[in-house]
């Protein structure tokens, strides 16, 4: 028999082994809570990663195999209203809702209301400072995508920014947006005025040009007199940081840098040819314009955000750019996906190839098309500027409402005739593939390739120029027996793009890589008769002789 001690040490050893078995039980319960939590919460981001996906599947957001499991990318928006301020941006949250009030009314009064599947995944993952590679079909609004989130990030005070106590506010230029043409650059600036327009604490842009050079300059890192956004070509800005008119520029509070229509900045070639038929911004000097992008990028700072956009992105822009962007997100949108020249292709365009025999058909399929009536504006293109010279002096005759851009013309004149053709005075503009990137012509029907495309990306970007914003447009493209050789290519495009195509033009031989970009030579566009061409010869020839009698008399 226990003793009283022995009993209260046996009760006591029996009331603590329950004790214990209640806090282990306890222990238990809670695990199997926390498990059951941890298991849900895991379900539910699975289920939240599934129902993204196939958002992006639906509206057409295709991205890299690389960014496809990467769930750091911020997910898309279906309206311009769910955009919230992103995880580094934890005070300050009045200053976005002020900005973003502004902007959303910007876009209401333009008639632009929901965002495009680029402005979806582009806009939120430019707000979480995060590097993008865009490709987009034209007329998809790349450039709402890049401008948007760049009038946020300019407008945050640089402690919140820089997250830093210590930060001093630097009034310098914090976003650089880089464009291949003088003619798309003065189109973004005014897209950057037209939404920025009421922002908090106003909005400050300029276009770079030769009159402000110096003053942008002289006032880029002073006072107050900073800007939020400029916009220049890569030429003219290397001349400002070259210190060329004055003090040199200064990049360093560059917050975000984009360059529109990449493929053509980082082109190594410059759009030159062979038989230098076009010479177009910046192949006068001894920089192409990827060497002047490299030159401009070594000036902005490393932790600045970089965006590359263009509606054509092939393989060697994706590799260029694996050295200028860091963890990018790499975005294609359209419904056809994928990396091709294809994809660039706006679904509204109707597309269709005219064969018209010789040159000389040109320009009687030209009159026919006109005859049976168009439905101004129209765009007709060519392969250099004295053929659009020559074209635009036969139309004037036919008492069309006509102009003609090209690069042998004044920046002052080329400005005027594109004013006119966008208020509707002028009903077709002839022009050169100087309008082929990037010009937001929302009302053009038509665009007519009046000489064959040398590559499918310069016909993707020519047949863009019509078709944007929503609207239908079409483009006829014109070729010859001469063309069969470059056919091949625009048949390509055509095909991928979903438009029916003879079998024999996608089976044609194929261009010789030597005359790849090579215009073909073509007669010239005069429709003088003959007779009228051998009299005013011979009075050349007589003045010539004239001259010559006369320096020999006086010798």
């Amino acid at each position: 028999m226990l003793s009283s001690t022995a009993r209260i040490d046996k009760s006591k050893r029996k009331k603590k082994r329950e004790e214990s078995s209640a806090s282990f039980q306890q222990d238990d319960i809670s695990l199997i809570k926390s498990s059951n939590k941890d298991h849900s919460e895991t379900k539910l981001k699975q289920i939240h990663y599934e129902q993204i996906a196939a958002f992006r599947n639906k509206v057409g957001i295709h991205l890299s195999n690389a960014n496809k499991h990467d769930h750091t990318i911020p997910d898309p928006i279906s309206a311009f209203s769910e955009l919230n301020p992103p995880a580094w941006w934890t005070t300050e949250k009045q200053i976005f809702s002020n900005i973003h009030q502004s902007i959303v009314r910007n876009i209401e009064n333009g008639r632009w209301i929901n965002p495009t599947p680029i402005q979806m995944q582009a806009v939120p993952a430019l707000l979480n400072r995060r590097d993008v590679l865009g490709c987009a079909p034209t007329g998809s609004g790349k450039s709402g995508a890049f401008i948007i989130p760049a009038l946020f990030l300019t407008s945050v005070p640089d402690s919140l920014f820089y997250k830093s106590s210590q930060a001093d506010e630097k009034m310098g230029i914090r976003a650089l947006f880089l464009a291949p043409s003088r003619e798309l650059a003065s189109q973004l600036s005014r897209e950057v005025s037209r939404l920025g327009e009421g922002k908090l604490n106003g909005i400050r842009t300029a276009l770079l040009s030769k009159s402000n050079m110096a003053t942008i300059c002289a006032n880029s890192n002073q006072g107050t007199k900073g800007l939020d956004i400029l916009v220049s070509t890569p030429l003219r800005l290397l001349e400002c940081l070259k210190g060329e008119h004055g003090p040199k520029l200064d990049l360093g509070s560059v917050r975000i840098v984009v360059l529109d229509e990449a493929d053509r900045l980082l082109d190594a070639q410059d759009g030159q040819n062979k038989t230098g038929a076009e010479i177009q911004s910046g192949s006068s000097h001894a920089q192409t314009f990827l060497e002047q992008i490299d030159s401009i990028l070594s000036h902005v700072p490393s932790k600045a955000v970089r965006a590359l956009f263009s509606a054509t992105i092939g393989a060697s822009v994706r590799h260029l750019a694996e050295s200028i962007l860091r963890n990018q997100v790499d975005i294609c949108t359209g419904m056809k996906g994928g990396n091709s020249t294809a994809a660039g292709v706006n679904d509204n365009i109707k597309q269709s190839l005219m064969f018209v025999g010789k040159e000389e058909g040109k320009l009687l399929a030209i009159r026919q098309i006109i005859a049976k009536g168009i439905k101004p504006p129209v765009i007709i293109f060519m392969q250099s500027k004295e053929r659009a010279q020559a074209l635009y002096l036969e139309l004037i005759y036919d008492k069309i409402h006509v102009d003609c851009v090209h690069a042998g013309k004044s920046q002052a004149a080329r400005d005027a005739a594109v004013t006119r053709f966008r208020k509707g005075e002028t009903w077709v503009l002839i022009c050169t593939d100087l309008c082929a990137r990037g010009l937001d012509f929302k009302a053009v029907n038509m665009v007519i390739n009046y000489d064959l495309p040398t590559s499918g990306v310069t016909y993707v970007h020519r047949i863009g120029r019509c078709g944007r914003g929503g609207r239908k447009g079409e483009a006829i493209t014109l070729f010859t027996e001469q063309d069969f050789e470059h056919l091949r290519n625009i048949a390509n495009v055509m095909k991928l793009s979903g438009c029916d195509v003879p079998e024999w033009m996608l089976n044609a031989k194929k261009e010789k890589r030597q005359t790849r970009k090579i215009p073909a030579k073509r007669k010239q566009i005069d429709t003088t008769p003959s007779y009228d061409k051998k009299q005013r010869t011979k009075k050349k020839q007589y003045i010539e002789n004239s001259k010559k009698k006369q320096s020999e008399k006086e010798s």
